[in-house]
């Protein structure tokens, strides 16, 4: 009977040894399955890097309609998107935009016909100059369709490397949305605003990492106008 006993406490901890073996084997397991997948997102990141660094930059920001207005309706929604898309993506890196009103005070200052950019950059103290400027820009396709298109070219200056700029990207590819949107169902006011925060962000993308899959839902965002 003693012989019996002794075996059959043998076998409970030999049982419990097994199961605890096995629950350390498959939290082990799921820990190194977690540790690779953050291995695979570090190495493998999806995501597209900035053609541009400003972190840690005191910025100046000019948003221009055809090179002139500053103060369009259109340059001030495209000017605010891109700064609120900035400090969001770019939260904690220390990017300071320079007061709107000083900036605007500095282009005005400029001739016309030949404005200089880093001498704006130079009267706000700013480290750089971003310039964002829209031409041609169209939101019907037709008379029953909206459809936004433009030409925007994103330059950035440095005061300390001269007058000439850095950095130069035209994005002249977003036509929104692709089959137009029926001019029923929403106000032309409602589709510049969505339009232009489209743009303004395309623009703010080449100072922070994004991830390019974005682009695939934004038919999407415009039918939920």
């Amino acid at each position: 009977m003693r012989s019996d006993h002794n075996n059959s406490r043998q076998w409970v901890f030999a049982s419990l040894g097994t199961l605890l073996l096995c629950l350390t084997l498959v939290s082990t397991t799921t820990g190194c399955t977690n540790l690779l997948r953050t291995l695979v997102v570090l190495l493998h990141d999806p995501r597209i890097k900035p053609d541009y660094d400003i972190e840690k930059k005191k910025v100046a920001l000019i948003t221009t309609i055809d090179g002139i207005s500053t103060s369009d309706a259109s340059a001030l929604v495209m000017a605010n998107s891109f700064k609120d898309f900035i400090r969001y993506e770019l939260k904690g890196k220390k990017v300071v935009f320079v007061d709107q009103e000083d900036v605007d005070r500095a282009f005005h200052d400029q001739p016309l016909d030949r404005p200089s950019f880093a001498q704006v950059g130079t009267q706000t103290g700013a480290e750089c100059v971003v310039v964002i400027n829209v031409k041609d820009l169209r939101l019907k396709r037709d008379k029953t369709l909206y459809q936004g298109s433009c030409e925007c070219t994103v330059t950035v200056y440095e005061p300390k490397q001269g007058k000439g700029s850095v950095y130069q990207k035209e994005i002249n590819d977003l036509v929104h949305p692709s089959s137009g949107k029926p001019i029923t169902e929403c106000t032309e006011a409602q589709f510049r605003g969505h339009y232009l925060n489209l743009l303004a962000r395309r623009a703010s993308r080449l100072f922070y990492k994004y991830d390019p899959s974005e682009d695939y839902a934004l038919d999407a965002a415009a039918s939920a106008l």
